[in-house]
């Protein structure tokens, strides 16, 4: 009996440790870390020399009611800040970690 008890201890363990158990046993887990596209774009996207990849970044610290985001992340004001006219896509690059206290987004848009 405690051999079948000590397997499910180190099975949940490995599960919680390696991030497969996020969203079922504790929310975020320990670190995720996911990208994903932030956009749809259907038609083919030349790739030229001259577009331009610019960053907007946002972290969150969250505890319990309290939610505090410091920076920027939308579209059309990164992509002013940094001059682009054209946006043809755009990425959103994510981490958490300490189950959901800490989070951060990069978005990544590229352009002209």
């Amino acid at each position: 009996m405690k051999a079948i008890s000590r397997k499910i201890v180190v099975l949940s363990l490995f599960l919680i440790l390696a991030g497969c158990a996020n969203g079922v046993l504790l929310g975020s887990g320990l670190y995720t870390h996911t990208v994903q596209p932030l956009t749809i774009n259907p038609n083919p996207t030349e790739v030229r020399e001259s577009m331009k990849q610019v960053r907007g970044y946002t972290n969150q610290f969250q505890y319990e009611v309290v939610s505090i985001r410091v920076g920027k992340n939308g579209l059309g004001q990164v992509a002013k800040e940094h001059g682009l006219d054209t946006v043809y896509f755009a990425d959103i690059e994510s981490w958490s970690a300490f189950f959901g206290l800490w989070q951060m987004s990069v978005v990544r848009i590229y352009g002209r």
